[in-house]
C-alpha cells in the first residue's frame, strides 16, 4: 500500500511532468503567459502544503483537478487533438486519483500510530 511519504513524493512528479508539458505548450505559443501563470499558481500552492497531513486540504485540491480535468477534456475531445493535451489529460487523472486516496492514507497512518 501507498504510504503518505511515497505519496507526496508521487503527486510533486505528477505536479512537475505537468507544469513541463504546460511549459511546452507555452514555448509552442499555443498559450500566453498570463495563462501559464494562472494556471499554475493552484499548483505552486499544493506543492508546499502537500507535507500536511490535513484531509481537507487534499479533498478541496480534488475539487480544483476537477476543474483543470473539465479544461483539458475541453481541448482534447472538442478541439482537434494535440499531443501534450492528451499527456495532460492523463496526468490529470492519475493526479486526481492519487490525491482522492491521500485522506484515506492519511487515516490509515494516524490509526496505525
Amino acid at each position: 500500500m501507498l504510504n503518505f511519504k511515497n505519496y507526496i513524493a508521487s503527486n510533486r512528479l505528477i505536479m512537475l511532468l505537468l507544469t513541463l508539458n504546460k511549459l511546452f505548450i507555452y514555448s509552442l505559443e499555443l498559450i500566453s503567459f498570463k495563462v501559464f501563470l494562472f494556471w499554475i499558481t493552484p499548483f505552486i500552492f499544493f506543492f508546499f502544503y502537500i507535507k500536511k497531513a490535513k484531509p481537507k486540504l487534499h479533498q478541496s485540491f480534488c475539487f480544483i483537478l476537477l476543474i483543470y480535468f473539465t479544461l483539458a477534456c475541453l481541448r482534447v475531445f472538442g478541439l482537434p487533438s494535440f499531443g501534450p493535451d492528451i499527456i495532460e489529460l492523463i496526468l490529470l487523472v492519475v493526479m486526481f486519483i492519487l490525491t482522492a486516496f491521500a485522506t484515506k492514507i492519511i487515516i490509515n497512518e494516524k490509526s496505525a500510530v
